[in-house]
């Protein structure tokens, strides 16, 4: 079949590189909007005059480009908030940028991942990052900003490892994350879980735990930066494209979260699951998870999950035009788990293990939810 890598990855992917320019001439209508307004009317004017392309791009100033836009020009409020704060902020990046102050910019600060152009930071002006992107994180108290138990050189290492072993699984999403992914922002660490996060309103800067207590937490990395990177591709895509024509109810259930979703949100889970799964079975098959029976157990379980996602998405989606295109991929990849799982080839007691366990999250998941589809 003929790829576009709406899914998977490639260097000097053509269709990101399509959407990333109109992004940029989205955000060059936001500024000339703001400007309009009064708003930063010297430093914008200015900043409009010259070659900006890479310094608007970036989600240190993308963020907050959209904030202002959507809060103050298009009075759409999402949140309660002193937008001044923000325009302050905005104000003085481009000020740095234009005396050409570039390793004073909040951009370009703090330390690259080893084999990497990916910085490693707690410097994040993307003002969306105080919103909860999932129902776990608040619960678990782990929201920090911060290294916690772990040094600033612990995690940079943890990372280092986990793009050295990227390298190895699958050497054109190596690639094409050190083309599109800025930052990773620590969000502190936890137990046994690794929550993640990302913003549509923030193409290209992950949020991300250290999972203290994994016998590889490299790998934990490996598997949110994955579902991760998925979600900024499709948040990139949905700027501008409409991929599913359903109304937006909340009665769908996901065999991830532990709420009920609207078609959307099954939308981006399966889009983020089936890859991330694809390749946590890559890497099992390349001996870096050998032997490790929790994470065999998971990526059965996982690929469980994954299948049941595919299947109420079938179910119940009505397609765009280009979600059908990017729909043929998204088939194509789980055909590869098929194949994948064959080759793990699980044994019945894991597999009916995985099911009891699938079983009881539908369970609870349906009981707190009236007129759950599934």
């Amino acid at each position: 079949m003929k790829l576009n890598y709406y899914v998977l990855w490639k260097k000097d992917n053509e269709m990101l590189s399509m959407y990333l320019e109109k992004y940029y001439l989205l955000l060059l209508s936001y500024l000339r909007e703001i400007l309009s307004y009064g708003i930063l009317k010297s430093e914008i004017s200015n900043l409009l005059k010259i070659e900006n392309k890479e310094f608007i791009l970036d989600p240190d100033q993308s963020a907050i480009i959209n904030l202002i836009y959507k809060e103050i020009i298009k009075k759409e409020p999402q949140y309660l908030w002193d937008y001044k704060i923000y325009e302050n902020k905005l104000k003085k990046e481009i000020d740095l940028f234009l005396l050409w102050k570039y390793d004073e910019l909040q951009m370009n600060k703090w330390k690259n991942i080893a084999w990497t152009s990916i910085k490693l930071t707690n410097c994040d002006n993307n003002p969306y990052n105080t919103m909860e992107a999932h129902p776990d994180h608040e619960k678990q108290w782990v929201i920090s900003w911060n290294w916690w138990e772990k040094t600033e050189e612990e995690w940079l290492k943890v990372y280092e490892k986990t793009f050295k072993l990227l390298k190895i699984v699958d050497i054109w999403i190596y690639d094409e994350l050190n083309f599109i992914i800025k930052k990773i922002i620590p969000l502190g660490t936890s137990l046994s879980v690794h929550n993640s996060a990302s913003y549509k309103e923030c193409v290209w800067h992950l949020y991300l735990w250290y999972t203290i207590n994994s016998s590889k937490p490299e790998m934990n990395n490996l598997e949110a930066i994955i579902h991760e990177s998925s979600h900024n591709k499709l948040n990139l895509i949905m700027h501008f494209d409409k991929l599913i024509l359903n109304n937006n109810e909340e009665k769908y259930y996901s065999a991830i979260r532990p709420d009920a979703r609207h078609i959307h949100w099954i939308l981006l889970g399966y889009h983020a699951f089936a890859p991330t799964m694809y390749i946590m079975m890559k890497a099992y098959l390349n001996w870096l998870l050998w032997n490790d029976i929790q994470w065999y157990e998971k990526i059965v379980l996982y690929y469980i999950k994954t299948k049941l996602l595919q299947k109420v998405f079938k179910k119940y989606a009505i397609l765009t035009d280009l979600w059908k295109e990017i729909n043929e991929e998204m088939d194509y990849i789980v055909t590869l788990m098929d194949d994948m799982f064959k080759k793990l080839n699980p044994s019945k007691e894991i597999i009916n293990s995985a099911k009891e366990k699938q079983n009881q999250h539908f369970k609870n998941v349906n009981s707190n939810y009236y007129n759950l589809q599934y």
